[in-house]
């Protein structure tokens, strides 16, 4: 869970947080993007699989793919057989260029040959990241394990929920809260928000001494204020999920 949104579960209905693989509701002339792909193997053709991929991830690399490709795998959650497969940030126009680079490069080909056998189930899809709401490090080369909350917005609540978001994110950094999220919003499907907070290891996952809740309470110098708000974040969602991710740096490609 999410030590950003974790202190406040105490306080809501939802909050069970931590990834970015992962970013504001506030949209942006120029949206951010990441691209992420989501495969579930074969029953008994993981190990094979693996091989598969990083085969595949090694000949884009060759082919001078110019995005990072890494993958992600569940550590806590219901599939633990399936493999994020993501790459970050670009724009909407440059979807047209790298879509003309996989046709060069014949990389759909290469994949329908040597991984999609190997395929039980696969999905894709785009997230429209939040950066002016995030806090992300600079460098996060140290990260292995992130956490990743999905909340279903309701209907009627999206312009509400960015509001809060703002709110509540711009008092996170005026009170220095020592931890860093990400948040971002699921393109095709349900209208999802996503909150992912990234640790360099389990240890790192311990609950933080003073609550988010506390820390709010105190920076607002009003406990009704905090509870206000937070009642009113708690408000917007219709469910959501908490997993934990592991990256595997021994399949994901190297920088380009």
């Amino acid at each position: 869970m999410n030590l950003f949104c974790r202190s406040i579960a105490r306080k809501l209905v939802w909050v069970t947080l931590p990834l970015v693989m992962a970013f504001s509701a506030v949209l942006h002339a120029e949206d951010t993007l990441a691209d992420h792909w989501m495969v579930t193997p074969k029953a008994g053709e993981q190990k094979t699989f693996e091989e598969a991929l990083k085969k595949h991830l090694n000949y884009r690399q060759g082919k001078g793919d110019p995005r990072q490709w890494k993958v992600y795998v569940q550590v806590l959650g219901e599939n633990l057989n399936t493999y994020i497969i993501r790459s970050c940030c670009f724009k909407w126009a440059e979807m047209d260029q790298y879509r003309q680079w996989g046709q060069d490069n014949r990389t759909t080909d290469h994949w329908n040959d040597h991984v999609k056998p190997l395929v039980a189930h696969a999905s894709h899809n785009f997230s429209r990241l939040d950066m002016v709401n995030s806090h992300w490090p600079e460098d996060d080369s140290e990260y292995q394990y992130f956490g990743v909350s999905q909340m279903k917005v309701k209907a009627g609540h999206a312009a509400s929920t960015r509001s809060d978001l703002a709110t509540i994110s711009d008092h996170a950094k005026e009170m220095k809260w020592p931890y860093f999220w990400s948040w971002s919003w699921q393109e095709a499907g349900d209208n999802t928000l996503s909150l992912v907070t990234p640790f360099p290891n389990y240890a790192a996952m311990e609950s933080p001494q003073t609550s988010f809740f506390e820390a709010l309470k105190q920076h607002l110098s009003s406990e009704s204020r905090a509870q206000k708000l937070i009642e009113s974040w708690s408000s917007h969602f219709s469910d959501s999920r908490y997993d934990l991710y592991r990256l595997r740096t021994d399949l994901s490609m190297t920088k380009p």
